[in-house]
């Protein structure tokens, strides 16, 4: 299943935050940009073998075992905006610690806190 990048990645990080991601990613390097809208949202993100839900936690711990920090505390986010509670994001989490080691887990929880507390101000911002 194919559908527009942009479409797909503000599911993901949040309608109001795709402009600015785009031009983010534009000035960084124009090929890296149509890659990830056209590639990363426009055809892996849009797929539906897994759910929104499932696809951003899958990310969360790809990134955490990884160690990419940026990143992560983006998909806390968009793991929130499909419907994760903290609880599953702190579990997937926890399961870092046993296949990536307790330091990656625990910068990355970190992050997720630091991320969610992000998340919920803007959320409040916003119910304003």
């Amino acid at each position: 299943m194919s559908e527009p990048g942009p479409e797909v990645m503000g599911r993901f990080v949040g309608a109001e935050n795709v402009e600015r991601g785009r031009e983010y990613l534009e000035q960084l390097d124009p090929e890296l940009h149509r890659y990830i809208i056209d590639f990363v949202y426009g055809e892996v993100y849009a797929g539906d073998a897994l759910d929104p839900k499932t696809r951003a936690l899958s990310a969360v711990a790809m990134l955490a075992t990884l160690g990419q920090q940026l990143q992560l505390g983006v998909y806390v986010q968009a793991a929130r905006r499909q419907g994760a509670t903290e609880l599953e994001i702190r579990e997937v989490l926890r399961q870092v610690a046993v296949y990536a080691g307790f330091p990656n887990a625990w910068n990355a929880l970190a992050t997720m806190k630091a991320s969610l507390d992000r998340f919920e101000d803007s959320e409040q911002e916003d119910a304003s």
